[in-house]
């Protein structure tokens, strides 16, 4: 499996939030099937996100894109496409 992820601050405001671009990468290669239906032998998935920070809290929207995510295959069930998340956050 290959897995990375980011994080990067690229605007901050006067009053100390800023904006980041953040998100991550899952990839998982030669899944041994061992025949079994509705599996393939590699998938993944990004993330790329854009949020608002504060000291108490974060805002933010991301988009994931799957295909064949975790050994899944499409016609088995729905394992390629996009994902909308919109996420708001209380730092404690």
């Amino acid at each position: 499996q290959f897995s990375m992820n980011w994080f990067k601050p690229f605007y901050t405001f006067d009053n100390g939030g800023y904006l980041t671009y953040q998100g991550y990468l899952d990839y998982a290669f030669d899944m041994d099937t061992h025949g079994n239906p509705g599996r393939t032998s590699s998938g993944g998935a990004m993330f790329n996100g854009l949020y608002y920070h504060t000291d108490r809290y974060a805002i933010g929207y991301g988009l994931k894109y799957f295909d064949n995510v975790y050994g899944t295959e499409d016609g088995f069930l729905d394992a390629t496409g996009f994902g909308h998340y919109i996420s708001a956050t209380y730092k404690f």
